[in-house]
Parts: structure tokens; sequence; C-alpha cells
């Protein structure tokens, strides 16, 4: 196995969200060939080559898009930067005065949502298991001496200090009454991007209250989405799991922006290689 590819197996391992960049058509003079490939992440280009001043910059700023909106895009680094023909194609200015040009498929790889479900119930069994068809990842945390859940399909941390969760995870709070403040307390901690609470609306005015007591910020309750999940009218539990992770999905997509199918950008001319 290649170099870079090893390198994208290790990033998918350890949950780290990525862009494949390959260069898939190359007009000479371009330092970069067909089937060159480079990795970027959100701190940049960790691995591989696509081109020197003239085209890195251009794919690192579109490796960014396409880890927001996980869309893959086709980019075209041309002196003859007119909107072309073909769908899906972005097209952007060569700044270099050689004349090559470059496309370049950006492909993101976006790890599959990790969610940490709190709680020994039939509301947490039920995300675990509705979060298992839909390819994400759960870890349960169970602090009761409740009988253990049947037939789950995630691991069960029965002790705070075992878990360890990734920038992209969520939370779900559905302990109901059993030790709500502390999971909730650690969730804020983990400051994970969703927080949701299963409660009735009093009960979970209740716990901002309990947890502005002991010392919560306005900013810290204002993350806790509480009731979580849609308001389909759910009536147990498999519902309420249902409503939440329509939820999930629609949080992950708000601020998906669709691909330009065709785009043009000026840019100055610079004297160098096209690369």
């Amino acid at each position: 196995m290649s170099a870079i590819l090893l390198k994208a197996a290790e990033l998918t391992r350890a949950g780290t969200p990525f862009v494949m960049a390959t260069v898939v058509r190359a007009q000479a003079p371009t330092s970069a060939k067909p089937g060159d490939k480079a990795l970027i992440t959100e701190d940049g280009l960790v691995a591989g080559w696509v081109g020197g001043s003239c085209s890195e910059p251009t794919v690192r700023r579109f490796a960014r898009e396409a880890l927001e909106d996980g869309v893959s895009r086709l980019v075209q680094i041309s002196p003859e930067a007119e909107p072309a023909s073909r769908a899906g194609l972005t097209v952007v200015p060569m700044t270099c005065f050689s004349g090559g040009a470059l496309e370049i498929y950006l492909e993101p790889f976006i790890p599959a949502l990790r969610i940490v479900v709190y709680g020994n119930s039939p509301t947490a069994q039920a995300v675990d298991r509705l979060a298992a068809a839909m390819g994400y990842v759960c870890t349960v945390v169970d602090l009761t001496d409740r009988p253990a859940m049947e037939k789950l399909s995630s691991p069960v941390v029965r002790s705070l200090d075992e878990l360890a969760l990734p920038r992209t995870a969520a939370a779900v709070v559905a302990s109901h009454g059993l030790f709500d403040d502390e999971a909730a307390t650690h969730a804020l901690a983990l400051n994970l991007p969703y927080v949701g609470v299963v409660a009735s609306k009093r009960r979970f005015a209740q716990l901002q209250q309990r947890l502005r007591a002991q010392g919560a910020t306005d900013a810290q309750l204002a993350r806790l989405k509480g009731p979580a999940g849609l308001d389909i009218g759910a009536r147990n539990a498999t519902e309420v799991a249902l409503s939440i992770l329509a939820e999930l999905i629609q949080w992950r997509r708000d601020e998906s922006v669709e691909a330009s199918t065709t785009v043009a950008v000026e840019a100055p001319k610079k004297s160098c290689c096209a690369s």
C-alpha cells in the first residue's frame, strides 16, 4: 500500500476528517502529474503533492470548503478562467504565467458521527439501536446500578474517566432523572457541539436551574437542547430516539452549502511555474 493510503488509513482510525486531492488532468507545463495525490486536514496539507505555490493554496481553500459541507468537487486551475460548460466544475485562474493547467478532484472523508448516550433507559437503548442502523458510532454511559441493558450495539462505560471522544461527537442525556446533573455537566465539559436532554419542558427547566446553581454559565446552558429531538409527536422510546436522530441529521446539515456548479474567480498573476 502506498504511503499516502497508509496515511489516509491512519487519519481514518484517528477519526480525523480529511480531503483526498487527486490530480485527474494536467496540461504542461505543470509539476503535478495525473494520479498525484495529497491529503488535507483542517490544519492544512499533511501528506502528498498536487503542485506547488500556484496550486496548493487553491487546493487547501477548496479542501476546507469540502470539509465544511462534505461535498466532493472538481477544481480546474487554468490560465483561461472562464465559466466551463461541464456541470460540477469550479474554475479558478492560474496565478502563474507559464500557462499550465490542472484539474484536481477533492473528495472529503468525514468520520461517522460519534454519539455518547448517557443513561440506562429504553430511550438510551433505542438511540443506540437506531444510531447503529444509521452507521453512527455510539458509546453508552451508565452510572447506575440497574441491570445492564440488553442487545446494545455499543460499548458501555461505567466511569466518566473512561470516556474519551473526538470533537465530532454529540451527546444525548437520556438518564431520565437518575444522573441527569452529572451527565449534563460532563457533556458540557466535553465542549461538544450538540448536547440534547431527553426530558419534559418542566423537568428540563428544573435541570437548568440546578446546573446554574452549581455554577454553570448562561453560555453553557444555552448549549443544552431540551427537550431533545424534533417535535414529531413521539410517544414511545423508539419514536423519541427517531426524533433525536432526525434532529442530529438536521443539525449536521444546517451548515452545509451546496457546491457551485461552475465558478470563475479573478486572481492576480505571479511569475512562477504552473505548480
